[in-house]
């Protein structure tokens, strides 16, 4: 297998590293206070980085599964939490785009979402006694009903990353 850098992962990993030299700065007060890092996911969502690991025909950047890697190599550098729950973003999108099932324009919605629309988009694979390895056989417990002003979710789930500025589950 080559792991030669291309152009594209290149630019993932200097802009990587960029975006941790200014996250690094924040790192000790999120640590300490427990808060989400919003104004990193910010930075990434400024600089494109919702969209790296998608296909480029679906309007990514390319970088696939490597990109990925040196994304959160890059990341964790400056802070560990942003390079993790980020990590959990390109995972569910990766998820969906990947998915052999999926129709063509559920795939290029999610990545609309992601790369056209700048959303991020917490990953929801954490229910208690149930595994979500491989989407098309994730058999969710919670449910989604539609009600006045939006919907109300009954289950359990034992943690969502990024739930507190995600603007997708």
């Amino acid at each position: 297998m080559d792991f030669s850098l291309s152009s594209v992962h290149k630019r993932i990993q200097t802009l990587g590293q960029e975006l941790a030299a200014d996250f690094e700065t924040r790192t000790a007060v999120h640590d300490r206070d427990a808060s989400a890092p919003r104004e990193n996911y910010a930075a990434l969502q400024q600089a494109g980085f919702f969209g790296l690991t998608g296909p480029q025909e679906l309007g990514g950047w390319g970088g696939g599964f490597f990109g990925h890697v040196l994304a959160v190599e890059a990341l964790a550098q400056g802070c560990p939490a942003t390079a993790l729950t980020f990590n959990m973003h390109t995972s569910a999108l990766g998820l969906i785009i990947d998915d052999p099932i999926a129709p063509p324009a559920v795939k290029q919605r999610a990545a609309d979402l992601a790369v056209r629309d700048g959303k991020l988009i917490a990953a929801t694979f954490s229910e208690p006694g149930t595994s979500s390895l491989l989407l098309s056989t994730y058999l969710p417990k919670l449910h989604a009903r539609r009600v006045d002003g939006g919907y109300r979710l009954t289950g359990r789930k034992v943690f969502v990353s990024t739930i507190e500025a995600a603007d997708y589950v």
